[in-house]
Formats: C-alpha cells, structure tokens, sequence
C-alpha cells in the first residue's frame, strides 16, 4: 500500500502469483540456512512425472528435521548435564566449607580445653603440699569444668547437619544462573530429581517425593521452600 501511494502510476499485481496454466508443488525452507525444494510443470514434463523426485526432496527435509532435532536435543541434554552436574559440586563445596567451619571450631576449643587444664594443673602444683585457699580451689574447680564443657571431646563427635541447599550461594559458588533448570533440592537439602542424581551424592538422600517434579525458580520467599506439580 505505502508503494502504491508513492508511485500511483506502478500497476501492482493483484496477487502475489498469477495464473500460468502450470501446476506446482514446493516444500519451503523454513530458515535461510533450509534450502527449498520445488516442482513444476515445464516445457518437456508434466509435473506428475516429478512427483518421485519431489517425495524423495520431502523425505531428505524430513531426515535433514530429524538429525538437526537430534543434535539439538544432544546439545540440550549436555548443556543441562552440565548446570547440573555444577550445581551437585557447588552443593559439596558448601557441605565442606560448613563442616571445615564446624571442624575449626571444635578445634580451637579443644586446644582451649587443653589450655585451661594445663593453667588449672600448673595453678595446683606452685602450691607445692601447702593446701589451696578455698577461693582459689572453687575457681580451679568452676576452670576445670568449664574446661570438659568446651572440650568436643568430651561427648560423642557427630557430623553437623548440612546447610540449607540456597539457590543464591549455590548459584554464587557454582556461577551459574540458578534458574536455568527445576531446582534438585528440597526443603531440606536432598537432592529430589532421581533423573539428575549426581555420580556421588556423598553428602545428601533421596526421599520418596523425588517422584515430583519441580518448576525451575518457583520458590518462596522462604529459604529452601518450592513448588510441585504432579
């Protein structure tokens, strides 16, 4: 329309392809990477005579649709592979980061422990055989068990409870974008996609609602929470 307003005196066709008296058939490339398949009638055949080669040009369309699905189905699969695969190693990397936190803390106050034993012995023995005064010996008494109170040891060692499985310092610790794929954690830090389980869950189980099936970044507010859908 605008052409035929700047150049009133161009006769336009009325439609894009005029009548010839041929017939036609053509398969269309959907992309200027598709090469485009057509068939006529000309001036020594008949269309019908071309149909053989224009089914044999719809069948290589077809096979060319299905190695491209396939590649791009193989590319898709790795690409998640990976972001899964970076998100199993960041959620150990988070695991070892608290339990080396835990681990130091215990560590220093066991020396502390130690330290305070060894100021509470030191303490008794300058007095030699002479007796303690009583203000004294209660605050040896009060250092020594605070001394067993600190000292880890003291109790049965167990390993912390794991952090929460936080998309944003995984995502941080993984750099990747945390809401790329479903998010494979629950509320409580297990992995819950049995088809994504990492090679080595060393540090988290599966619960039976791994049979749902998670939203990618449908989350809550809250830390750890999501959405199902069944």
């Amino acid at each position: 329309m605008r052409q035929r307003e700047r150049n009133p005196w161009i006769r336009f066709p009325k439609y894009d392809e005029e009548f010839n008296g041929r017939l036609a058939l053509g398969a269309p490339a959907k992309s200027r990477c598709q090469h485009s398949y057509a068939h006529s009638d000309g001036a020594r055949w008949m269309l019908e005579s071309r149909l053989g080669l224009f089914l044999q040009d719809l069948e290589h369309l077809a096979a060319e649709g299905e190695r491209r699905d396939r590649e791009q189905e193989l590319v898709e699969a790795e690409r998640r592979r990976r972001w899964y695969a970076a998100i199993a190693q960041a959620r150990e990397q988070q695991i070892d980061q608290q339990r080396a936190k835990v681990l130091a803390e215990q560590l220093s106050a066991w020396n502390q422990a130690a330290e305070i034993r060894a100021f509470c012995q030191a303490a008794r023995a300058r007095t030699g055989n002479a007796p303690i005064p009583a203000s004294e010996a209660e605050w040896l008494q009060w250092a020594e068990a605070y001394a067993a109170r600190l000292d880890p040891l003291h109790h049965a060692l167990v390993t912390p409870p794991n952090p929460p499985a936080s998309r944003e310092v995984l995502r941080e610790l993984a750099k990747v974008d945390a809401c790329a794929y479903p998010w494979p954690f629950d509320a409580d830090g297990r992995w819950v996609l049995p088809q994504e389980q990492p090679t080595e869950p060393n540090s988290w189980s599966q619960p039976h609602s791994a049979r749902n099936r998670l939203r990618p970044c449908q989350q809550d507010r809250g830390e750890g929470t999501f959405m199902r859908r069944s």
